[in-house]
């Protein structure tokens, strides 16, 4: 093949797994992605400096010495003068016959590395050659290994994959302690600064301390629910990562290594790398399977735990001096002061940082019944009892309290109040033990000193069966309210008017599942786009237009669901990003959900509790909670630490293998492609893709249950279709507001067989108009040969199905089709090197005249073998003719020429068009193809039509492994290509 070289390839940016790290001097991060070096300066997050290193393998390990950087991995190894980091130098890879396990400085600044058969190779001096070849006569195979020097001697650790670790002495030559018990290979294992004793960890799961004299455990660690791969020793603590995506923070207790610190900052599995900065030994960066690289600050957590009190039933009735009963609820009403209602019927005040209790309030409608309830960093309290009635007190008891009166004493007991605020004036929203009762609306005035009066008073119209969870007001006087059972209701407060009628009530927003929060997003004109939680640990986006007219309509624009857990509450900080709250098993949790990471984490026991937690950023919040008969104050003032710390300095994408990537001929972002991404971890992203590489993610959706096989945008990007196993094929409405991109599944096609594995591996989307309103002609393919025809309409989200059939009983791995001659033809590509021809004219035909009935499934055209084995890629190319590109298993490239419904003839096959499987082609333009591979090349091939064939016209290597999908765009003049696989890459291109 000619290789003619008409195009320019650039590659822009990589974003995969993060394979090694190491702090330098001068704030330098030093991070491994593939082959690549990544220089970021870690205080500002900057990305100073890409290079590749290695021809092809990846960088496994960075060691730091006193002038150079020494860098291995796989077979390959190099230097880097420090000095020269930021600088061009040239770097010379040395090939070893071996895989190299570890590296090391010693101190007398030679360099050493451990080869996968146990022998420590010594580098000389000028580090042209190999000085020294040391073992210990055992060269069994190792999965981990390390390096110790003293001025004396020089020990090395292996990590076997026999569940063993032997120490061995370079001076003596021989093995001076084997540490036995762990029950799998060793995946890593660690020397303590003194050298006295290895942490290892092992396929077992533990992680174990080991005094190497003695060769006993001193300690054993669980609490890695998958592999651990990394290690760290870090003071008096131990650090680790895995492949649940963790990293822990362990100390020793005893003969336990007890894991005081759990760091959820990365997404989908593996966190793959760690590095501990020598120079400041609070501050760790770990880099994960997503591409993402997180800094810690390892005093943070501890920090938090330190802010806390404990406070029994007992010392609150000694320091008050009387028997006032057992705690009943609590709020804050500042950061340092909090209220507490107790059984007794008292109100009682708490200054954490005076540590003294006082007594606010005291009637005995409120004895052994209450409900207190307070707005967050206001000075008051409100408090309800059996009879319906209010008090609202000022938080110094100076004042008398302001009483609010139910509308009539048949209202019953207060069972409920939210509390609002404003601008202008303070909210109580109140509900009533009697369901026939009227809601009541108060509003209040905050006066001077701290005093409150009442503005006036509404009633509202109750709705039936709708407990209050949660409401807000609007900026423009409209209040929202949340049920219990995931409704809403609408009412207009912007008057003072004695009785309200509810605009609207909307039933099973997520689910029938506690609505927990209402946050309002923005509001322009007549629309409100709220926020809402829930308890089942979905949230939603929902717009409320309509409203100023009376007649008021709910559009959902987003449905999503966090990676753990419950939420109980929400709010966006003041840089943007979406916070949750709630509750994981017996954990309370405070999660990034903009950026995916947990802030903290409070074993409490659980939702089932009396709680409080008020937030006013990421670095100050507080969390009270009653366990038994203790009530704990924790709070946090992270005002102190440096303001990047807990910093994303690296984004990445999916931590599993992308298997989709589809751009959308829409963009929230004109500088930017909108681009959608499933992998293997269930999840859909959404990225906008910038001219430079960059990458910014702006959601991550969670709704299939199985990994994506597929994904495609509709012409005009509003809607976004998806496939994968357990025949999940789901129609989402993407909608644009401002930066924003919101998602909801607004249809599923239904689900036929009790099969759990049956994949829909493909789909082919024909839209068409009926009485001008679009529809979608969509055929779907799966992994049981099966064919199914579907009309979907957007407006109704109804699918129908107009036929099925089946080709015969091998595996349909792709699909595409045309409209040709005025004739649909559909084309399958399955697991027996077949390409077969369908006319599915006779089933659109029915599906336009919208008859309801099933049509019979055609016959094929016809059929002709391309490849050997199965097709993996298979687009069409619409030039003079019509041609069928085809990759396949057996490593070829197949182009055939489509003679209508007649007949088919393979015009050329390229046998070794890639080294490996073909796992994505795409379509240029009429005379031009893109096809990469599992060999991680990228290939552009140009058609010619005398004699026709496709001519390569261009190769490149990507460092995405397991490449697996393509998909092409344009910023303004430029043309741009996302690469997917094991990580994402981003590269420009110009004819």
């Amino acid at each position: 093949m000619e290789n003619s070289q008409t195009v320019t390839f650039k590659s822009l940016a990589f974003y995969g797994s993060v394979t090694s790290l190491a702090f330098a001097p001068e704030s330098l991060l030093l991070a491994g992605r593939g082959s690549t070096l990544s220089i970021y300066d870690w205080k500002t997050g900057d990305l100073l400096k890409d290079v590749k290193l290695f021809k092809r393998n990846k960088i496994h390990g960075i060691a730091v010495g006193q002038s150079q950087v020494l860098i291995w991995g796989a077979y390959s190894f190099g230097f880097v003068n420090i000095n020269d980091l930021l600088k061009n130098f040239k770097f010379k890879e040395f090939v070893m016959k071996d895989w190299l396990m570890a590296g090391h400085w010693g101190i007398d600044n030679r360099a050493h590395l451990v080869t996968a058969h146990n022998l420590l190779l010594t580098i000389s001096l000028d580090r042209t050659k190999l000085e020294k070849v040391s073992g210990c006569g055992n060269e069994c195979s190792l999965y981990s290994a390390a390096v110790h020097s003293t001025s004396t001697d020089i020990l090395v650790a292996a990590g076997t994959v026999f569940g063993s670790i032997d120490v061995w002495s370079v001076e003596k030559g021989e093995v001076i302690a084997v540490l036995n018990g762990h029950e799998g290979s060793i995946f890593n294992v660690q020397f303590s600064k003194s050298g006295d004793m290895i942490v290892s960890c092992s396929d077992d799961r533990s992680i174990r301390l080991w005094d190497i004299a003695s060769e006993t455990c001193l300690a054993v660690g669980w609490g890695h629910m998958a592999r651990i791969w990394q290690l760290k020793f870090l003071d008096d603590c131990i650090i680790s990562t895995g492949e649940d995506n963790t990293a822990r923070v362990w100390e020793l207790k005893g003969d336990k290594l007890e894991c005081m610190q759990l760091w959820e900052g990365h997404t989908g599995r593996n966190v793959w790398s760690l590095a501990v900065n020598g120079a400041d030994e609070k501050i760790i960066a770990t880099g994960g399977a997503d591409g993402r690289i997180r800094l810690w600050n390892s005093k943070e957590r501890p920090q938090f735990l330190r802010n806390r009190s404990y406070k029994t039933f007992e010392d609150i009735e000694k320091a008050i001096g009387r028997t006032c009963g057992s705690i009943k609820q609590f709020m804050a009403i500042s950061s340092t002061l909090y209220a507490f209602s107790t059984t007794g019927g008292y109100i009682l005040t708490y200054d954490r940082m005076l540590d003294m209790w006082d007594e606010l309030f005291f009637h005995q409608s409120i004895v052994g019944f209450s409900l207190l309830k307070g707005w967050d960093h206001k000075p008051y309290v409100a408090v309800g009892d059996r009879v319906g009635r209010i008090y609202v007190l000022s938080h110094d008891g100076m004042n008398d309290p302001l009483v609010l009166d139910p509308p009539s004493e048949s209202c019953g007991k207060t069972v409920e109040m939210i509390t609002l605020t404003s601008d202008d004036c303070l909210y109580l929203l109140v509900q009533y033990g009697n369901s026939q009762a009227p809601w009541c609306l108060f509003a209040l005035h905050e006066n001077e000193f701290d005093t409150i009066s009442l503005l006036y008073k509404s009633t509202l119209e109750s709705v039936a069966t709708f407990p209050f969870s949660s409401a807000i007001v609007s900026s423009s006087k409209f209040l929202v309210i949340g049920s219990r059972f995931g409704a809403l209701a609408m009412y207009d407060i912007s008057d003072d008017a004695e009785e309200k009628k509810n605009l609207g009530v909307w039933r099973r927003i997520m689910s029938e599942d506690c609505i927990t929060s209402t946050v309002v997003i923005q509001e322009e004109s007549d629309e409100i786009d709220l926020l809402l939680t829930s308890r089942v640990g979905q949230y939603s986006v929902c717009t409320l237009r309509g409203y100023r007219a009376g007649s008021v309509e709910l559009d959902k624009l987003h449905l999503n669901r966090v990676a753990k857990g419950s939420i109980e509450g929400a709010m966006y900080d003041r840089s943007g990003d979406l916070i949750f709250w709630g509750f994981r098993n017996n954990y309370f949790f405070l999660w990034n959900e903009s950026r995916q990471f947990e802030i903290m984490s409070e074993v409490c026991g659980g939702s089932h509790r009396f709680w409080h937690f008020s937030f006013q950023s990421q670095t100050d919040f507080g969390f009270v909670y009653a366990k038994s008969t203790t009530i704990c104050f924790a709070f946090s003032h992270f005002w102190m630490f440096d303001s990047y710390l807990n910093s994303l300095v690296q984004d990445g994408s999916h931590g599993r293998e992308i298997r989709a990537i589809a751009t959308s001929s829409t963009t929230n972002d004109g500088a930017a492609l909108l681009v959608a991404s499933g992998a293997e971890d269930t999840c859909i992203r959404l990225t906008n893709v910038y001219d430079d590489g960059r990458i910014s993610n702006l959601c991550i959706v969670r709704k299939h249950v199985s990994g994506i096989q597929e994904i495609k945008w509709s012409n005009d990007g509003r809607y976004l279709f998806t496939s994968s196993a357990r025949e999940e094929f789901i129609v989402w409405r993407v909608t644009i507001r401002g930066a924003a991109v919101y998602m909801y599944p607004i249809a599923s096609a239904p689900i036929e067989s009790d099969v759990p594995d049956l994949r829909v591996m493909d789909f082919f989307l024909h839209e068409v108009e009926v009485d001008g309103a679009p529809y979608f002609f969509i055929v779907t393919v799966y992994s049981d040969s099966a064919i199914k025809v579907w009309m979907f309409d957007p407006q109704s989200a109804k699918f129908t199905l107009k036929a099925s059939g089946r080709y015969k009983t091998c595996c349909i791995f792709k699909v595409t089709g045309v409209v040709y001659d005025d004739e649909v033809l559909f084309f399958t590509g399955s697991s027996d090197g077949y390409v077969t021809c369908w006319n599915l004219q006779s089933v659109l035909q029915s599906a336009l005249e919208m008859s309801p009935d099933r049509v019979p499934f055609p016959e094929k055209s016809w059929t002709a073998r391309v490849h050997q084995s199965s097709i993996k890629s298979m687009e069409i190319l619409d030039s003079e003719s019509l041609y069928i590109v085809s990759g396949g298993d057996d490593n070829s490239i197949s182009i055939t020429k489509v003679n209508g419904t007649e007949s088919a003839s393979q015009v050329q096959k390229i046998d070794a068009g890639h080294a490996s499987t073909v796992s994505s082609i795409v379509v240029v333009d009429k005379e031009t193809v893109l096809s990469t591979a599992v060999d991680q090349r990228i290939r552009l091939w140009k058609l010619q039509q005398t004699p026709t064939s496709l001519v390569m016209a261009e190769d490149e290597y990507t460092t995405v492994a397991d490449t697996g999908c393509l998909s092409l765009g344009r910023i303004g003049d430029s043309s741009m290509l996302i690469v997917g696989g094991a990580g994402l890459a981003v590269w420009k291109w110009d004819s």
